[in-house]
């Protein structure tokens, strides 16, 4: 089966590599290139060309896009990561149009950044949905699902670890799917869909007005590799990467953001709107080590 593949990032990367053991990978469309590239994610571009894949760079939208992918004749346009949709004109070259896997359990969190907001939202279970593009937003029909259980202490690192070899089997049984002839379809219930947009560096500042369990689920939603969930000091900015809700007792809810004591690990407690955080690991915007002291207040 010829495949074009259009796809971004480290999962990008893991797909191809799976999609080139198992079928034949004709063609490679790759973001233009973004500062991010190559420093918070390996490049899919230099992977390709390294491997000596057909490979060009581009926006779904490009008129050398669309080129390229017709004089390539595909049976199969395959989406991994890819921040750009698809237009229909584009999918419907290929023969059996084009699939997508993306990292929730679609018809929830259908658009940008899934699984950050899962995390955010307190969700204990994530996952990895292949379906078939429309010209809806992650809207099409469902192919397969994979599910995770996601811990109350994990974060979006951990989320993406797990993620990985899942976008290895899904792709492995999907190409399963496609060898047998018999390819399973189920529409997504419209009714039960989520929508979400794209999150910025600046989605991550900390308001202490909001509940301690609140923060708490920003500060695991957007650790690394994501910029982090950070807030205001005397020291300047403050990025917290690790934090845990803290016991409440004989504290006054009056002041959020204020350094109210110590832990019993020597760890830092903040008030919050609504109960305290501990806090485990912070730096300083350069990366350096931070203490705080009883008193200090955060902003």
């Amino acid at each position: 089966m010829r495949i074009v593949f259009f796809g971004n990032h480290d999962v990008g990367i893991a797909t191809l590599e799976t999609l080139a053991q198992y079928a034949d990978v004709v063609g490679v469309v790759a973001h233009p290139i973004a500062p991010e590239e190559s420093f918070r994610y390996a490049s899919l571009f230099d992977f390709a060309s390294k491997n000596k894949l057909n490979v060009i760079r581009g926006a779904s939208k490009d008129t050398s896009v669309l080129e390229f992918v017709r004089g390539l004749c595909p049976d199969l346009i395959w989406v991994t990561d890819y921040r750009y949709i698809l237009p229909s004109h584009l999918f419907s070259v290929a023969k059996f149009g084009a699939i997508n896997l993306h990292p929730s359990l679609l018809p929830n969190y259908r658009g940008r950044a899934p699984i950050n907001w899962a995390i955010l939202n307190g969700e204990d279970e994530i996952g990895l949905t292949a379906h078939f593009i429309d010209e809806g937003v992650d809207t099409g029909d469902i192919i397969a699902q994979l599910l995770i259980k996601l811990d109350r202490d994990q974060d979006v690192g951990d989320a993406l670890a797990a993620l990985m070899p899942r976008y290895r089997k899904i792709t492995r049984d999907v190409l399963s799917f496609f060898e047998s002839g018999v390819i399973p379809r189920r529409a997504q219930d419209h009714s039960k869909s989520s929508l979400f947009p794209a999150r910025n560096p600046e989605d991550g500042r900390i308001d202490w007005s909001q509940s301690a369990e609140n923060i708490r689920n920003l500060v695991r939603a957007v650790a690394h590799p994501y910029p982090g969930a950070f807030c205001q000091s005397q020291y300047g900015k403050i990025f917290i990467w690790k934090a845990h809700t803290a016991d409440t007792a004989n504290v006054a809810f009056d002041q959020p953001g204020a350094v109210v004591g110590l832990s019993e690990k020597n760890n830092p407690r903040i008030q919050c709107g609504d109960g305290s955080l501990e806090i485990v690991n912070c730096t300083l915007e350069d990366g350096s080590s931070v203490r705080l002291i009883a008193g200090e207040r955060l902003l």
